[in-house]
C-alpha cells in the first residue's frame, strides 16, 4: 500500500475519534455557556461583561455535536477501510 493511502487512512481514524470526542464532550455540555478563548481574551483587556446567548447560540449548542457524533464514526469507518483494502 502507498504511504499516501496509509497517511490519509490514518487522518480519517484520527479526525474521525476527534469528532466522536467532540460530539460527546459537547453534548454532555451543551447547555453550559461556553465562549471561545479569543473572546474571552479580548473580554478581559476590555473588563466587559460576554454578551448573552441568542438563539442561535443556543441551536447551534446542539446540533454541532449530533454532527460531530453523525460524521465520526463515518470518518472511522472509511479510515478504516482505506487501512485494510
Amino acid at each position: 500500500m502507498e504511504g499516501a493511502v496509509i497517511l490519509k487512512a490514518i487522518g480519517l481514524l484520527g479526525f474521525g475519534f476527534l469528532f466522536v470526542w467532540f460530539g460527546f464532550t459537547g453534548w454532555i455540555h451543551r447547555r453550559e455557556e461556553r465562549i471561545s478563548l479569543v473572546e474571552a481574551a479580548l473580554l478581559k483587556m476590555s473588563d466587559e461583561a460576554p454578551l448573552p446567548h441568542n438563539r442561535w447560540d443556543r441551536a447551534m449548542a446542539y446540533v454541532q455535536p449530533i454532527l460531530c457524533l453523525i460524521f465520526g464514526p463515518i470518518m472511522i469507518f472509511l479510515g478504516l477501510i482505506l487501512l485494510f483494502v
